[in-house]
């Protein structure tokens, strides 16, 4: 795909984010209604779509991507799992603000902007594959993730967690793609519509949770500023050199590309403040990361489709 039709695709879903924002401003939706928005996208509306993209003619192909991209993805997290520690370690903060900061700079919103911009620019098999690296990072968050906060022994309890409808959708798609199945038609035109609305409001809500906070302050943050250079360039940008000298499909590079430089989880604040970590540095770093990877995004697709 050329960079104006990268930029072109980027645009609409750019436009979606600052729909959410105005409507925000203008307290067309509040914060209750993001709350209950973001609850129907991910248990609802996301699943179906998740289910949707999976629902494709078996090829032996598709199987060996699958290890690819979660052999690729392992690799990534477990790099940014290491590397994050070692940079944390050197700043002078709180260790509250350094567990939060760490974990920002390993878990990206590959949900609710890599799935919409997968989907965006190659369909239903870049949402396939990348919701196989979903899968991967959901499994690193709910184990080592967690454990970044509560600083105890990795327990098999916290699996437990892993089973919601995210994965339940991924675990339906890929038992419908290995048998070769497809539900009935009245179904496939139910998930169409529901899983339809996804993008959109995936990325209306993102734009509603980015108003309130003050670009200045943010950007003169130099806690937030290197969390979010560090996750949405500097990592990609190691994992993007690692991926030019390995030969792989350029779309399977790309969608790797897209989750990997995705900005910090969109959920960063609450995990802080569930266990107990600084969920204002994670609350920063999510908006300063996203405004930045709308910049970035773009520029690494090109180069890795050079």
């Amino acid at each position: 795909m050329s960079y104006i039709g990268i930029m072109s695709e980027i645009a609409v879903l750019v436009l979606y984010i600052f729909i959410g924002y105005i409507l925000r401003k203008i307290r067309l939706i509040t914060e209750n209604g993001i709350n209950d928005i973001s609850k129907l996208v991910v248990n609802l509306a996301m699943p179906l779509l998740v289910i949707k993209a999976m629902n494709i003619e078996y090829k032996p192909e598709y199987v060996k991507n699958i290890f690819y991209v979660a052999a690729a993805a392992l690799a990534f997290i477990v790099f940014t799992y290491l590397t994050g520690n070692k940079v944390v370690n050197f700043v002078q903060a709180e260790e509250a603000q350094k567990k939060a900061m760490r974990f920002c700079m390993i878990f990206g919103n590959a949900a609710f902007l890599g799935y919409p911009l997968c989907y965006a620019l190659f369909g239903d098999i870049g949402m396939f594959y990348a919701s196989i690296f979903v899968v991967m990072q959901n499994v690193f968050l709910w184990t080592a993730g967690v454990n970044i906060y509560k600083q105890e022994k990795i327990r098999l309890s916290n699996l437990k967690r892993l089973i919601n409808p995210g994965t339940i959708a991924i675990s339906i798609g890929l038992t419908l793609f290995f048998l070769n199945l497809r539900p009935p038609v009245i179904i496939e035109r139910v998930m169409d519509g529901i899983g339809g609305i996804t993008i959109p409001l995936a990325l209306m809500m993102t734009g509603a949770t980015l108003y309130g906070y003050k670009f200045v302050e943010i950007v003169t943050d130099k806690k937030v500023l290197l969390v979010a250079i560090v996750k949405t360039i500097a990592f990609p940008v190691v994992f993007l050199a690692v991926l030019y000298f390995i030969p792989m499909d350029g779309m399977l590079k790309s969608t790797l590309t897209i989750q990997a430089a995705a900005p910090v989880q969109a959920s960063a604040a609450v995990y802080a403040k569930n266990f107990k970590g600084d969920s204002v540095i994670a609350a920063k770093s999510t908006f300063l990361s996203t405004i930045l990877c709308l910049i970035t995004i773009p520029l690494f697709l090109v180069l890795v489709n050079l």
